[in-house]
């Protein structure tokens, strides 16, 4: 069981990235978040199975690794940058444009980021995430609107 926490909770092993494990998370979220886009149900399956899964290991995860949202734990990067990319047009432009936003409102945290990653685990570990990926979606997506008039 410990090996399937660890496996899960590091986004398969991305976690132990020994530098910048949060962006190999968000990196590894993007090519997964690219290889289930070719169809909105199974990508929108897929996230929903990634929140599942990152509510049943997060704890355990912390309690396995010894530290709260320790940085190994990186399936809620996974989960935000899908968030970033949802309906999102999967041009270089954009995708590049919302991993850097999102990557820039998980490490600095506005609100409500901020406060949501203060909520007990597994929701706090997964919540600034989710609500990171919102914003760098919404601004990727008024961009996109912007350009095109």
């Amino acid at each position: 069981m410990k090996t399937v926490v660890k496996m899960v909770s590091t986004f398969l092993y991305a976690g132990y990235a020994p530098r910048m494990p949060g962006t190999a998370g968000s990196a590894a979220g993007l090519l997964f978040a690219l290889a289930v886009s070719y169809d909105k149900a199974v990508y929108l399956s897929s996230l929903s199975v990634l929140i599942i899964l990152a509510m049943l290991t997060v704890k355990r995860a912390e309690i396995l690794f010894g530290k709260r949202d320790s940085g190994r734990i990186v399936i809620d990067e996974a989960i935000g940058m899908m968030i970033a990319l949802l309906f999102v047009p999967l041009q270089p432009a954009y995708v590049i444009s919302a991993f850097v936003l999102f990557r820039i409102f998980d490490i600095f945290k506005p609100f409500p980021v901020n406060i949501a990653e203060r909520a007990p685990s597994p929701v706090g570990v997964v919540l600034d995430d989710v609500i990171a990926g919102i914003y760098a979606n919404i601004i990727v997506r008024a961009a996109i609107v912007v350009l095109l008039k």
